[in-house]
Parts: structure tokens; sequence; C-alpha cells
């Protein structure tokens, strides 16, 4: 169960993770991108740990896809934003695996239809698309499993976002923001279950 204190420090501990993962974001995004991916998650969860401070799950929620909107550029900003003020919809006061799950299947069709994808297009999508399921069937969302499907990305050829102008060269390297996905779920996972 994860409540709104929970939220907020798994919330503030993306900070520290994208500190961390930058440079191995940003080396995926110069492979298929502009190269700004770990620079932008690093800021947009940072503005997060700066302002994101107190209220409601459905509040803190919201505040912080305000915040990623406002803060992270590119096309994973508005997607990353707009998600979770969605997912903010959906949230109960307490966060448990059942409505994670349901949290998970928003952010998968905000994701979708905001970005115009449907999966296996090389996108945070094949990764976000796929945890609802995968917490239900195992109960969890372990980096491993979660890991293994930005891993799936790998061996796909890209065919949105600046990635598809690479074409098959696209192919060799994980998509930047299947990787950073991986990271955010496993975050709220995470709170999920040790809150």
């Amino acid at each position: 169960m994860m409540d709104s204190e929970k939220l907020i420090s798994q919330l503030h501990g993306l900070k520290a993770v994208f500190d961390d993962k930058e440079s191995e974001l940003t080396a995926l995004d110069r492979e298929i991108g502009d190269g700004d991916h770990g620079v932008n998650m690093k800021r947009g969860f940072s503005a997060v740990a700066e302002k994101v401070t107190e209220g409601s799950t459905q509040e803190i929620l919201k505040q912080t896809g305000m915040t990623l909107m406002s803060s992270i550029g590119g096309a994973s900003g508005p997607l990353y934003g707009f998600s979770f003020v969605k997912m903010s919809e959906v949230a109960e006061d307490t966060i448990d695996s059942e409505n994670l799950a349901t949290i998970l299947e928003v952010f998968a069709k905000t994701v979708g239809e905001k970005g115009k994808v449907s999966g296996g297009e090389k996108t945070m999508f094949d990764v976000i698309s796929k945890t609802a399921d995968l917490l239900r069937e195992k109960g969890s969302l372990d980096l491993k499993s979660l890991q293994a499907l930005a891993d799936d990305t790998e061996d796909m050829v890209a065919t949105k976002g600046r990635a598809a102008y690479f074409k098959e060269n696209s192919k060799g390297t994980i998509d930047p923001g299947a990787q950073s996905a991986v990271y955010v779920i496993q975050a709220l996972g995470e709170g999920v279950q040790n809150g």
C-alpha cells in the first residue's frame, strides 16, 4: 500500500535515480535521438523534488504531471506530464497493487493516444503497455522484469519519433524512453510493495 507520504518519497527518490542514470539515458539517446533524454528526465524529477511536497495522492500525481510538463523538453515531457495528470484521476487515497494496475492502464492509454503509438514501434509504450498485466500476473514490478521489457526494444526498428529517422540503424539500441519508463514504473511499484 502506498499513501501520499510514501508516494512523495518514491517520486522524490527518482531525482537521485535520474541523477545516476543521466549518462546512460543520454548515451542511448545519442544513438537514436537528440541526446537530451537523460538531461530532460533529470531536470524534470529535480523540479518534482523541489515543487511537489504535499497533498493527497491524487494531488501529488497531478502536481507531478504539471511539473514534468513545464520542465521536461522534447516529446517525453508532455507524454509523462499528461500521463501523470490522467493517472491522478483514477488514483485512490491509498494505492494498492490493484489500483496501481488501473493507474498503469491509464498511463498506457494516455501515452498510446497522445503519442499515437500501438506497440512494437520502439517507444516508451512498449514498456508501459505491458506493466499492468505484469503486475497482475506476478503481484509485483521488479526491476528485472521491467528491464526485460525495455531490452525487448533493442531489436525493434523505430517507426515513431526522432528514432524513426534512423530506420534499420535504430536496431541494436534500447529505446531511451522505454528505459526511463522502467525507472518511473519501478518507483511506483516499489512504493506499493514496501508501503
